[in-house]
């Protein structure tokens, strides 16, 4: 992949794309650029968590507003990962089984999920492609937290690899106005590798869900990361990372598995070898899909 200034000073760009290129350069270095902001339904669900008093019957009440979000809580609280002997058809009954703190990490990703829709047709190719690679990015980063001696929580596992590249939507909003520069891989995945990681960090920042997850998005294809000696949640995204982008057949982007940091102190110490790696990825094809699935992948 070219640097920003070696793609910049390729003689194959036209001199158009250039301009626009730069503009946006400019927009993103300037701050000018709009952050997208969590719908109101994971906001309003994480303020009444937070109260002392609050239960499965206070929350059913905040989520009844949202139809949508109320289908997607029955649906994952009838989803193997949670089932019980009998179908949840109530809402309350659904936040009970869920638990609070399950059900305020659901509406997030229900938030984050439609922050990867849009009625522009320029921007949906762009965002169903990003939507796909962080889904299943996060889906084997939770395997991987799952089945491996870590403190790091499955769930914040799935969260982390969902957000890791939330800096491309804003990039991709804003270069939906230039049909030469959208339809342009090369370019787009050139402006990701540029600005995606910073303008991710201020967004999840803004988004208050810690420090954890601004490093996982800062550090987003990051393959020399080494910043601990205990596995914390920004290596297991760097490998679930790696698997994705294997699985998407973006392989010749990476580094051998072997020679990554992270990968080294999530599987190597596991006593895992890079081939034992991938066979427990394919291993949990099934658990992925699921997971996958109950994201609204």
């Amino acid at each position: 992949m070219l640097s920003w200034s070696q793609f910049m000073n390729c003689e194959a760009l036209s001199k158009s794309k250039t301009t626009i290129l730069l503009h946006v350069h400019k927009e993103l270095v300037s701050g000018k650029l709009m952050l997208p902001s969590l719908p109101s339904i994971c906001v309003k669900i994480k303020q009444i968590a937070a109260r002392p008093e609050s239960d499965a019957s206070s929350l059913g009440k905040a989520a009844r507003v949202d139809p949508a979000f109320c289908g997607y809580l029955l649906k994952v609280s009838n989803s193997p990962q949670y089932r019980g002997n009998v179908k949840v058809t109530n809402i309350n009954l659904a936040i009970g089984r869920l638990g609070m703190e399950n059900t305020c990490n659901l509406a997030r990703l229900y938030a984050i999920r439609s922050l990867f829709k849009s009625k522009k047709r320029s921007m949906q190719a762009w965002l169903q492609r990003s939507w796909e690679i962080s889904t299943h990015t996060a889906s084997v980063a939770s395997v991987i937290a799952e089945n491996i001696d870590t403190d790091v929580d499955p769930e914040q596992a799935l969260l982390a690899g969902l957000v890791q590249d939330i800096g491309c939507l804003s990039l991709i909003s804003e270069a939906s106005d230039y049909p030469e520069l959208i339809n342009d891989d090369q370019a787009m995945e050139v402006l990701f590798d540029s600005h995606a990681a910073t303008l991710g960090a201020g967004i999840v920042k803004e988004w208050g869900l810690g420090e954890e997850f601004i490093e996982v998005v800062r550090n987003r294809d990051n393959w020399s990361y080494n910043d601990s000696s205990e596995v914390n949640l920004v290596d297991i995204v760097q490998v679930a990372k790696l698997h994705t982008y294997l699985a998407y057949k973006k392989a010749l982007q990476l580094p051998k598995l072997s020679s990554v940091p992270s990968f080294q102190k999530v599987m190597l110490n596991q006593h895992t070898s890079p081939e034992q790696s991938l066979q427990f990825v394919a291993d949990a094809k099934q658990r992925i899909t699921s997971i996958i699935r109950n994201l609204g992948g």
